[in-house]
């Protein structure tokens, strides 16, 4: 994933499972592991959470418990940003 990715991402108010296995990089039961941690964190805390078919979270959070650096990711998006702008970067040349 690029940084680009991973900041359009992170930049949801909400993570359900699939944000939070996108971001950390795991699979479906490790990411309902964390969403659940995370849940259950803030229910101790007093704080309500949206009821619904899908189970959310703060996206705060779950930046919070990965110990993300945002500075660094909006950092290196906007470099990927200018880069492909500027037509420097090309991610056909990547191999996955």
């Amino acid at each position: 994933m690029s940084y680009l990715e991973l900041y359009k991402i992170i930049l949801k108010p909400w993570a359900s499972i699939n944000e939070i296995r996108l971001i950390a990089n795991c699979g479906r039961d490790s990411a309902i592991k964390i969403r659940n941690t995370i849940q259950n964190k803030l229910i101790k805390e007093g704080k309500n959470l949206p009821t619904g078919k899908t189970i959310v979270v703060p996206m705060k959070y779950v930046i919070e418990y990965l110990g993300l650096d945002m500075n660094y990711i909006i950092e290196m998006a906007n470099n990927e940003s200018n880069m492909l702008n500027n037509g420097t970067l090309s991610y056909a040349s990547i191999s996955r």
